[in-house]
């Protein structure tokens, strides 16, 4: 059973607290291990379509757990940036094409801002707080390398080389977080976005997300051959087909996810 984790499903949307809030979140290398095995069992789970991370207490994540570092430094443990990751990403699981979303309840720093990163969608309080704060501490934001390709080339610089953290509302204007709320509002903003994602067929939610990050890096011309490849491929599931009937029947669709 999970000790840094809470999972807690409900109809087709599971959320994810991270849970050490006396430790601000912290990722300790117990917390890395047990959000990545959350992730994979949300993944791996047909009944659930849309994932929420969140925080426990007053912290989102404050980043990786440095006295857990410094305790390894003074034991002579060296510390290496592939012990961090994963070894096909620079992110702490393995991509999901399922959709995620990120309810940032207060401190999103370092790895916390990584975990929002990760999610596909960001829903801020308007007492959040984000910033890459790496470089204060002589170490790199690896995920900060793949931010230009989310966020405009001086907005992510001026996150990493001042390492200053920035306002939900800042965030917001430098186009990483889609929405700030009141902090009263939070969890039901993010469940409700996750409902109307979840009410909708999985497998086409799924399908344009992977041709989303995976056009990023691929001509216009290769981005468009995959596009019609994998909509063909769409258009032979039982989904593609239960659509249009339950349109023409004006009936809510069931969708099975294949």
């Amino acid at each position: 059973m999970a000790e840094t984790i809470l999972y807690e499903k409900k109809d087709h949307i599971v959320t994810i607290t991270l849970n050490r809030p006396d430790s601000l979140n912290a990722i300790n290398r117990k917390m890395r291990q047990e959000l990545s095995d959350a992730v994979i069992e949300f993944d791996g789970d047909p009944e659930l379509f849309v994932a929420i991370i969140t925080g426990s207490g007053r912290a989102f994540c404050s980043g990786r757990d440095l006295k857990e570092r410094a305790e390894d430094n003074a034991r002579g443990i060296q510390a290496k940036a592939s012990a961090s990751m994963r070894k096909d990403t620079p992110y702490m699981w393995p991509q999901t094409w399922k959709p995620m979303i990120a309810a940032v309840n207060g401190f999103a720093l370092a790895g916390g801002w990584s975990i929002a990163q990760l999610c596909d969608l960001r829903i801020a309080s308007e007492e959040a707080k984000f910033g890459i704060s790496e470089t204060k501490w002589s170490l790199l934001p690896p995920f900060g390398t793949i931010l230009p390709k989310q966020m405009n080339l001086s907005s992510v610089l001026e996150l990493v080389l001042t390492a200053q953290p920035v306002t939900a509302q800042r965030a917001y204007d430098m186009g990483f977080v889609n929405k700030v709320v009141p902090a009263g509002d939070l969890m039901l903003e993010a469940m409700t976005m996750a409902q109307q994602i979840a009410d909708n067929a999985p497998l086409a939610v799924q399908t344009f997300k992977e041709l989303a990050y995976r056009g990023l890096n691929m001509s216009n011309q290769d981005t468009s051959a995959l596009t019609y490849q994998m909509y063909d491929a769409l258009l032979l599931t039982e989904d593609s087909k239960e659509g249009p009937k339950a349109f023409a029947e004006k009936r809510k669709p069931q969708w099975k996810g294949r």
